[in-house]
């Protein structure tokens, strides 16, 4: 009988909770719903450039929200090509540049290398040899840059995040940089209207939608 009664006080209280974290949320405020479906796993997805100042100055926020989400769910990275340089060829590099650090060990060192490369030194990208000088300078091999940066996986994965892109554009949903979208279904309204800046108040929200 005590292990019932304590069942049941145990469901009515996640149940309340459950309760407090929608009634905190409201729709066109914290969030917006841009489509009827949802990915089949939680993940939340940030779009970003590189030389989107924005974005490079969100790096903390963005190193701190990943060890606040839930388990379960995957935080991922798609670049965009309407931010920076307007040359196709310089746009193509940059994200074929972080495919290629995606499949590596390194991956966020080389992130944070590019970044600093643009923000830091205040350098450009104006060819390949300028984005593979980045990665040796990090560890990798010429080689190997060659080797990963041409391969048929990080093609197809900077190709997905034009499709992505074209997407969430057609959508509305993708203006500007950096947007973060839930579940493919939602997408978070960053600022100080919706209180929604910091990398706890955006774990909170993500791990609600996430839910949803």
């Amino acid at each position: 009988m005590i292990k019932l009664v304590k069942a049941v006080l145990m469901a009515a209280t996640l149940g309340l909770a459950a309760n407090a974290s929608a009634a905190q949320y409201e729709e066109g405020k914290h969030y917006e719903t841009i489509d009827a479906r949802a990915s089949k796993k939680p993940e939340v997805k940030e779009f970003f450039s590189f030389y989107c100042p924005h974005c490079n100055n969100f790096e903390p926020v963005v190193k701190e929200l990943k060890t606040l989400l839930k388990d379960g769910v995957k935080f991922k990275k798609s670049h965009v090509d309407f931010s920076g340089p307007r040359d196709p060829e310089i746009q193509t590099i940059l994200a074929q540049g972080y495919a290629t650090a995606n499949v590596l060990p390194q991956k966020d060192a080389l992130v944070a290398a590019v970044f600093n490369h643009i923000h830091g030194k205040r350098a450009r990208i104006n060819e390949l040899a300028d984005m593979k000088d980045i990665f040796v300078s990090q560890g990798v091999s010429a080689e190997d840059f060659d080797k990963y940066y041409n391969s048929f996986s990080v093609r197809t994965m900077a190709s997905k995040m034009k499709r992505d892109q074209e997407y969430y554009q057609q959508k509305g949903a993708l203006k500007g940089v950096p947007t973060f979208i839930v579940n493919g279904k939602y997408r978070v309204i960053l600022g100080a209207d919706s209180g929604i800046s910091d990398a706890k108040s955006m774990a909170d929200l993500i791990n609600y939608l996430a839910d949803k």
